[in-house]
């Protein structure tokens, strides 16, 4: 059997994840800078360290240090004092030997499920000692070290309760030399919760998607299902240190964004706000049974524009770059075939193209514009460029792909006339004008958001600038690419992790700070120095996030949307029931 070694590196990998998953991060950054570690999931061995490594590497050691200790005890006096690794043990009465290992690894989990609720019921987590890493004067030299081979046990316990944890080694030599954190940010206190429904006893409306306006930072619209369709204007902050303010609502009163004649069933698939933030297009099911519709509202909350001929479900709505046409994808054939409909809801022109092949029920589509003539269409092996001229859809160019690329997502930036689409299988391919690809392993599974870094005019860049493109994913890892480095196919720019799989990812409008969600918390980094989040918001605890539906909020079938505003000081944050505002107080 091949043993295999630790060196310092491996082993400050391990330490830098444990304070990363347990929510040490300024920890965490400390022993990054000292270790001299810019990038650690850029190590040769961070794909293959699976959550808690160091936990159950640890506890597979303990296990084998009482088989080492059992074994010394054959050959001397049973009668003398057994010491264990962290000390003196006491011994255990008969009744105590004859219990179970696994009733104690039972207990000990619950008095850290017992703790953990009694911080929650208390107020914030009590902040836990600073860990010294005992190098207080530099970085790490990377000296192998021989361990014993890995016994193979399956008593392999969660994180010890807080009264196992040793007392943190205190380093007493060289010079007190501290490196400089920032203090993160924290912007639960304040948080404005939405009401999705005027029905307060029964709140069933699950949300699917919300939206600022990209013009208007007081304007968020939200849909979902159980006619959930609604335009809010917010009229001032939680934050607000006037006291005038204070006593004015924080909205006026929501516009509905539906035919008064729809029934409450009727579910909203999508929404999607034109650049110039005029317009709402919003996609709705049913009209009448089995059919679908895209109407087109002004920021009055009336409608400018109606479409009724679509069959259901409608899943995409996209605006070209000057705002007059909006393309929707669409089932059609009774769901056996896929319908592409360019809308233009001035003249109220509908222009249509068909995929008679393609069923949404076994390969959803993405969309992009390239031009305001121009897009892509994306999913499974597809990959193809269409053009909407003088009432004509007509095929362009079909991208050559791989089999099996299992495309998800597409996005193009204008910038650089980059397109970059996402593979479920984690792999992100960037695509040039010519159709040429570069294609690189980003994430472990299946990646949830693909977008690029907002940049400011001019409106093509020098071909040596970079361009910044993020991906997230279920392996709980962002990472941002310059898509023009020689180099993307080895390393990430930069990258972070969230600890639990990202559903969403979204940058401020001016490019400079990026927001990342998980089914608990929102992480805000700034993006040109993302070691250490520079605001953090923790949903699970905050009064209005848990309700009924939301208790089983680790469905497959959950949907998360995250929105800044035009300002880029305000987030929207969409999970299951609930719509929260947290405020951003981080300098921008």
């Amino acid at each position: 059997m091949t043993k295999e070694s630790l060196d310092s590196d491996r082993v400050n990998y391990m330490i830098w994840r444990y304070l990363i998953e347990s929510g040490y991060e300024e920890t965490a950054v400390r022993l990054q800078k000292e270790w001299d570690q810019p990038d650690p999931q850029q190590l040769s061995c961070a794909p293959h360290v699976p959550n808690h490594a160091l936990v159950v590497l640890l506890n597979r050691g303990l296990l084998y240090n009482v088989i080492e200790r059992e074994n010394v005890q054959l050959h001397v006096d049973q009668a003398s004092a057994v010491t264990g690794f962290f000390g003196p043990l006491t011994p255990k009465s008969p009744v105590a030997e004859a219990a179970p290992r696994e009733e104690e690894s039972e207990n000990a989990r619950k008095r850290q499920i017992e703790h953990e609720r009694a911080q929650i019921a208390n107020g914030p987590p009590i902040k836990r000692p600073r860990l010294s890493n005992g190098y207080e004067n530099g970085g790490f030299e990377p000296t192998p070290m021989d361990v014993d081979d890995e016994p193979q046990n399956g008593d392999e316990n969660a994180y010890p309760s807080p009264e196992q944890l040793p007392s943190p080694i205190i380093a007493t030599v060289g010079p007190d030399q501290g490196t400089q954190i920032e203090k993160v940010s924290e912007l639960s206190t304040d948080t404005i919760f939405l009401e999705l429904s005027d029905d307060q006893a029964s709140r069933n409306a699950v949300l699917l998607q919300c939206e600022w306006n990209p013009r208007d930072p007081k304007i968020l619209a939200a849909a979902g299902t159980d006619a959930l369709a609604r335009m809010w204007t917010l009229t001032r902050t939680a934050a607000d240190p006037d006291p005038e303010a204070q006593r004015k609502p924080l909205f006026q009163p929501h516009h509905t964004l539906l035919d008064p004649t729809a029934l409450p069933s009727t579910t909203v698939t999508g929404l999607a706000w034109g650049s110039d933030g005029m317009t709402l297009a919003v996609a709705s099911e049913p009209f009448v049974e089995g059919s679908a519709k895209v109407e087109f509202w002004n920021t009055q909350g009336s409608v400018v524009a109606a479409f009724n001929t679509f069959e259901s479900p409608i899943i995409c709505l996209r605006w070209n770059p000057s705002n007059n046409s909006c393309l929707a994808i669409s089932a059609a054939n009774d769901g056996k075939s896929t319908l592409i409909t360019v809308i233009r809801p001035g003249p109220e022109e509908v222009t249509h193209y068909s995929l008679p092949n393609h069923s949404l029920n076994e390969q959803d589509l993405d969309a992009a514009w390239t031009n305001d003539y121009e897009f892509v269409i994306c999913g499974g092996d597809l990959l193809q460029g269409l053009s909407c001229v003088e009432g004509i859809i007509s095929p362009v160019r079909k991208y050559e792909t791989r089999e099996g690329h299992a495309m998800s997502k597409v996005t193009y930036d204008w910038q650089s006339d980059l397109l970059a689409t996402a593979s479920a299988n984690g792999k992100v391919d960037v695509w040039d004008r010519d159709g040429r690809c570069r294609s690189f392993n980003a994430h472990q599974g299946a990646i949830t958001a693909l977008i690029w870094q907002p940049r400011q005019p001019p409106s093509k860049l020098p071909d040596n600038s970079e361009r910044l493109l993020a991906s997230a994913g279920e392996d709980g890892a962002i990472s941002i690419w310059d898509a023009r480095s020689p180099e993307i196919n080895t390393k990430s720019w930069r990258s972070m992790t969230m600890g639990s799989a990202v559903a969403s990812l979204a940058f401020t409008p001016d490019g400079a700070f990026i927001a990342g969600g998980t089914s608990e918390r929102i992480f805000i980094w700034k993006v040109d120095d993302p070691t250490l989040p520079r605001a953090t918001w923790l949903g699970c605890d905050q009064l209005g996030w848990r309700t009924p539906q939301s208790q089983d909020s680790g469905s497959e079938d959950t949907q998360y949307c995250l929105s800044w505003d035009s300002d880029g000081q305000k987030l929207a944050y969409g999970f299951n029931t609930s719509v929260c505002v947290p405020i951003s107080n981080v300098e921008m």
